[in-house]
């Protein structure tokens, strides 16, 4: 009796190839709007530059920006998440050890949380930046709150460097 216990136990874990799949089609719906986004970004580019269109601004044209890179760092975080699960709880990935690229390699928990983190951070300094450059400081009290921000993101930056390298 325990003997089947443990192999249903051991077997459930593989229910986590549910949530792989939906991470890696979330992901990949991810890349596809920031492929949109791109080509929303060329058009505003071509509308700005060459047609000279009241409708588009040069601040317009950076928030698009930042949207982009946040579209595909939410795309990297689901990769990198489905790829920690099935490692993780699934089986090792064969492919993945051939590659010089470390980022899909994880044999930890922690690994796992590290990778995340690193990247969550970045998209978190994405928002903060993409706020700021909304922002229209009308006093000089307001400059030194952007300027507190700036210094306190940076580091940020700084503390969670990998000191190893």
């Amino acid at each position: 009796m325990e003997k089947l216990f443990e192999e249903i136990l051991w077997k459930s874990r593989l229910i986590l190839i549910v949530a792989v799949i939906c991470c890696v089609v979330t992901a990949a719906s991810f890349v596809i709007l920031g492929v949109f986004e791109v080509i929303h970004l060329i058009e505003g580019l071509f509308s700005y530059l060459v047609m000279h269109s009241e409708d588009v601004s040069r601040d317009s044209l950076v928030l698009t920006v930042i949207e982009i890179l946040d579209t595909f760092l939410i795309s990297s975080i689901l990769f990198i998440f489905s790829f920690g699960l099935y490692e993780l709880f699934i089986s090792p990935i064969e492919s993945s050890r051939e590659l010089t690229s470390q980022a899909f390699q994880i044999k930890s928990i922690e690994e796992l949380k590290a990778k995340l983190g690193k990247v969550i951070v970045m998209l978190l300094v994405i928002k903060v930046f993409a706020h700021l450059v909304e922002l229209k400081p009308s006093s000089m009290l307001e400059m030194l709150y952007l300027a507190i921000i700036v210094l306190l993101v940076s580091i940020s930056l700084w503390l969670g460097h990998d000191k190893s390298h």
